[in-house]
């Protein structure tokens, strides 16, 4: 479905990126991995099309997306999440969903026109994602005034149901607890269930090493592993990178091993 060729993304002297290469196939959930400022979000800021690559392309559905804008590689196919939040704080739960899936039928030339439909098939959609976030409850506060889980909850909702065959979900556990770590989990799952396909970047590697088909494993901007979830937790690079040689640090080995 989208394959990264030789992509790197250099800031000055500062290689972000260095020359990576990886496919996302059609229906699973891969994900990307490495330690703190190892090159993941700015890798999916270049396949979301925010930072232009040093080198390298992005293609997909095979079609290079190289000199597309972000909001045209939304129209292709490619929704996102961000590490921080960014939901529509002075709009509704429901207006959160219902704004993301009329830019997907008609743009936003149609969105003021559409904004007060009574279209049935709209409202139905947007009472399903409601009900896969769990906050049916909820649908007329504002978002801004949502509990951190619940605004997360809502932002991977609203990315699923802009239509989008391909998610960038970026460090979408982070600030939850176990039991809302366990609950994205599944509604991960859900979402490939629908027929989403995932590219999810995340720290949490027992949420990884759970949901994920395969595994990319970037340091300092290159890709040292690539593989199943149990191939990546052997690999001698993967280790030394997360635990350094003479790291005696129990979590992250025990993530590893999960």
């Amino acid at each position: 479905m989208l394959k990264v060729e030789n992509l790197a993304r250099y800031f000055g002297g500062i290689k972000a990126v260095d020359g990576i290469d990886f496919d996302i196939r059609r229906g699973e959930i891969l994900g990307l991995i490495g330690p703190n400022g190892s090159g993941k979000s700015t890798t999916v800021n270049l396949i979301a099309g925010l930072y232009a690559p040093t080198t390298g392309r992005v293609i997909f559905e095979g079609q290079d997306i190289q000199k597309l804008l972000p909001h045209e590689r939304a129209n292709l196919g490619i929704a996102r999440t961000f590490q921080n939040i960014r939901l529509f704080g002075q709009l509704s739960v429901w207006q959160n969903l219902w704004a993301a899936r009329v830019v997907r039928e008609t743009g936003w030339s149609g969105l003021k026109q559409r904004w007060f439909s009574t279209a049935t098939q709209g409202k139905l959609e947007t009472e399903a994602y409601l009900e896969f976030c769990g906050l049916e409850h909820k649908r007329d506060q504002l978002a801004a005034n949502l509990a951190f889980g619940e605004q997360r909850r809502l932002e991977l909702a609203r990315a699923a149901i802009s239509g989008a065959p391909l998610l960038l979900l970026d460090e979408p556990a982070a600030g939850m607890n176990s039991e809302e770590i366990d609950d994205l989990d599944q509604r991960i799952r859900k979402l490939r269930d629908q027929g989403k396909t995932i590219l999810l970047i995340e720290h949490h590697m027992e949420l990884v090493m759970g949901v994920c088909d395969r595994v990319v494993v970037l340091n300092f901007g290159r890709k040292i592993a690539e593989g199943k979830p149990e191939e990546v937790q052997q690999d001698a690079q993967v280790q030394a990178a997360y635990l350094g040689s003479d790291s005696d640090d129990a979590f992250m080995q025990a993530a590893l091993q999960a």
